[in-house]
């Protein structure tokens, strides 16, 4: 048996391949990546709870087989791995910071009080913001983006807390809450469905503090196949996404 050009060119590869496995199990995984595609996404902590997995769902049912990866952090980090290259796209409040960066909202949700279920303010029918200021309040640090919205929309009625417990990601508040350590002001995609009876959710009177996730791309890269369908699969579902943070705002808030 004589091989043909291409195949005196090949064996070398096949000899090195067959001699190192993990070398052959790398080819294996490229090839398999070529056919199915690869997706990567940035994501901040308070978007991972639900907003996150109805997007992945609506993908998934399009391309099954594409593999993911998946990179929580702050909004500075989730916009500077969508810069670089390290994630396909952040799903993110908009950053400060833009440059090169395109920002497709998806959901406008509004901020909640949570308490413990047995604290005073979990009696009121109402609560404003100057109702919190008797009491500790959890928050995220200093420099993250939920704090940022806080601050600013805060800042317009000169609200101010003088005593905050600081914490780095605000998905961690809650059990804090539920311990009695303070109460907390968390956009509605990071809370529970069922918070139980240690926990009561809230609306805020005065002002209506919302929040903005979207989709986070490099505006002068083109996507790739995978990254247009994942990013025309979140587009179409934007409409349902706000539907259904309304009627969940509605359940947890029902008494």
């Amino acid at each position: 048996m004589q091989l043909t050009p291409v195949g005196e060119l090949l064996l070398p590869r096949a000899r090195r391949i067959l001699g190192d496995p993990e070398e052959a199990l790398a080819a294996i995984d490229g090839e398999l990546a070529s056919r199915n595609g690869q997706l990567s996404l940035g994501c901040i902590p308070t978007a991972t709870r639900l907003l996150l997995p109805h997007i992945l769902r609506a993908f998934h049912e399009r391309r099954p087989r594409t593999r993911l990866r998946i990179v929580e952090g702050n909004v500075a980090s989730v916009a500077a791995a969508v810069r670089d290259g390290t994630v396909d796209f952040g799903v993110t409040l908009q950053p400060a910071v833009a440059d090169g960066l395109a920002f497709d909202p998806l959901l406008t949700e509004p901020f909640l009080l949570a308490c413990p279920g047995d604290h005073p303010l979990a009696a009121q029918p109402r609560v404003s913001w100057n109702d919190l200021r008797p009491y500790r309040l959890i928050v995220s640090e200093p420099g993250s983006g939920n704090r940022a919205v806080l601050e600013q929309a805060l800042r317009k009625w000169r609200w101010q807390r003088d005593h905050l417990v600081e914490i780095d990601h605000l998905t961690r508040s809650l059990g804090l809450v539920e311990a009695g350590i303070g109460i907390s002001v968390v956009p509605l995609s990071a809370l529970p469905d069922m918070p139980g009876a240690r926990l009561a959710i809230r609306a805020l009177d005065g002002p209506r503090v919302t929040r903005t996730l979207g989709l986070l791309r490099r505006r002068s890269i083109p996507l790739g196949a995978v990254a247009q369908q994942f990013w025309r699969a979140v587009r179409q579902l934007a409409p349902t996404l706000e539907a259904h943070a309304r009627e969940r705002a509605g359940r947890l808030l029902t008494p």
